[in-house]
C-alpha cells in the first residue's frame, strides 16, 4: 500500500515501511508520530491540529495507546519539530497503554529514549505516571530529570531546561547499580546518591505532560544499553531529526 499524502507529509498506514531502530532486542514499545496516529479507533489518520484518539505501537508487542476522552487527547502536529517531522503535542492530557509498563526489581534494567521539544523552560512535566500512585512517575523540571519508583523515591540528574529539540536517553542498570542520562547521543551525567537495585517502576499513563511539550519518537527497552548502544540508537534518531 502506498503512503497517504497529507499536507505534503507522508503518513504511513498500518506500520508499513516504518524505520526500525538499529537495536530491536528487548524493545518493549516504539511510538513514532510518522505512522499509525489516528483521530479515531484506528481507521482515520490524524491531520495537523487534530486530537489523537489512538497511537499504535511499532515494536511488534501491540501496546496501543488510547484516549477516548476528547479533552484528554494529545494533538497531532506537522511542523513543531522541524525538518518535515511530525510530532505529538501533549498538555494536560495523556494516553493509556493497552498493557501497563511494568519494570519490576526482577528485571535487570531498562533504557528509555525520547525526542522532545518543550514549550517552556520552567514548568514541571510528569511524563509517565502510575494513576493509582502518582508518586511513581517520570518527571522533568526546569533543573532536573527524575525517575520516581513506586515508593515515590527519586533518582535524578541535574539538567537545565531549554527550548531546543533534543534526544535524551536514560539507562537504569540494576546489576551495575547505575542510572545514567545521555543527551544527543553523549553521556551527560549519572545519579550517585543511592541504589537502583530496589527500584520498581510502573506506568499506566504515558506522555502525561502538565504543560506543553511536543514528542517525536519514543522507545523503551527492557535492558540497560551501553554507551555505544545509546550512541547507535541516538544516531539513528538523529538521522531523522537532524539535531547534532
Amino acid at each position: 500500500m502506498a503512503p497517504f499524502i497529507i499536507n505534503s507529509y507522508y503518513v504511513l498506514p498500518a506500520s508499513e515501511g516504518v524505520s526500525m531502530p538499529p537495536i530491536t532486542d528487548d524493545l518493549t514499545y516504539y511510538y513514532t508520530p510518522d505512522s499509525d496516529v489516528y483521530s479515531d479507533t484506528g481507521s482515520t489518520l490524524a491531520l495537523d491540529g487534530e486530537n489523537i484518539r489512538q497511537w499504535n505501537d511499532q515494536s511488534g508487542n501491540g501496546n496501543t495507546l488510547n484516549q477516548a476522552t476528547a479533552v484528554d487527547q494529545p494533538v497531532y502536529r506537522t511542523s513543531t519539530l522541524g525538518n518535515g517531522n511530525t510530532g505529538v503535542q501533549s498538555e494536560l492530557d495523556f494516553f493509556t497503554p493497552t498493557t501497563n509498563i511494568n519494570i519490576p526489581n526482577s528485571q535487570d534494567g531498562f533504557t528509555f529514549y525520547a525526542v522532545y521539544k518543550r514549550d517552556d523552560t520552567n514548568n514541571e512535566f510528569y511524563i509517565n505516571v502510575l494513576s493509582t500512585n502518582t508518586n511513581c512517575r517520570m518527571e522533568w523540571t526546569g533543573s532536573q530529570h527524575k525517575f520516581r519508583s513506586t515508593s515515590g523515591s527519586a533518582r535524578y540528574i541535574s539538567y537545565t531546561a531549554d527550548l531546543n529539540l533534543k534526544i535524551v536517553a536514560y539507562t537504569l542498570d540494576r546489576v551495575a547499580n547505575t542510572f545514567k542520562m545521555y543527551v544527543n547521543g553523549s553521556f551527560y551525567g549519572d545519579f550517585l546518591g543511592g541504589s537502583v537495585t530496589d527500584y520498581p517502576i510502573e506506568w499506566d499513563k504515558l506522555f502525561n505532560s502538565n504543560y506543553g511539550v511536543t514528542f517525536g519518537n519514543q522507545l523503551l527497552y527492557g535492558a540497560a544499553h551501553s554507551a555505544a548502544e545509546v550512541a547507535s540508537v541516538s544516531s539513528w534518531l538523529n538521522d531523522k531529526y537532524i539535531i547534532y
